[in-house]
């Protein structure tokens, strides 16, 4: 058998942890998104936004530091200056653990979303790096992710 390049092994990692964030389903989109569902069947169909608000309501009745990443890019006022801010592809939320190990939190709806090709390779990134990566379409998928952590 022949020995796989780094980059492949990248790509068969990156396709063994989509496989895993999206319930076995890892057909891609044309534009490289998948779509996600949430690991436990009885969650709630609830919109993103409020999937974000108990996720981080969640984190600080548990004592974690954590922030919400808001990305966005514009003209500010009158300048012809363009700007981007916050980062780019990250999770909705970026925190660190008591340890010190970093995490990021990508919030979807309570009946599943669409994970874009570039939050997936920035979850591969970070996990190589030590990271941790959830996606997440509730705070009982949160908490199901966080039991060994804190």
């Amino acid at each position: 058998m022949k020995k796989l390049t780094v980059k492949q092994q990248k790509e068969q990692i990156g396709k063994m942890l989509i496989a895993k964030m999206t319930g076995g389903a890892i057909s891609a989109n044309k534009d490289g998104s998948v779509m996600t569902k949430p690991i436990f069947n009885d969650m709630p169909d609830i919109l993103e936004s409020k999937v974000l608000e108990d996720c981080l309501a969640w984190l600080k009745s548990n004592r974690i530091f954590a922030d919400r990443n808001n990305v966005g890019e514009g003209q500010l006022g009158c300048s012809d200056a363009y700007y981007r801010f916050g980062i780019k592809n990250g999770g909705d939320i970026i925190g660190c653990l008591p340890n010190g190990r970093h995490f990021e939190i990508e919030c979807k709806r309570g009946r599943g979303g669409k994970w874009s090709k570039g939050q997936q390779e920035r979850c591969v990134e970070l996990r190589e790096n030590n990271g941790l990566y959830f996606l997440v379409h509730g705070t009982e998928e949160l908490e199901y992710y966080f039991r060994d952590l804190i």
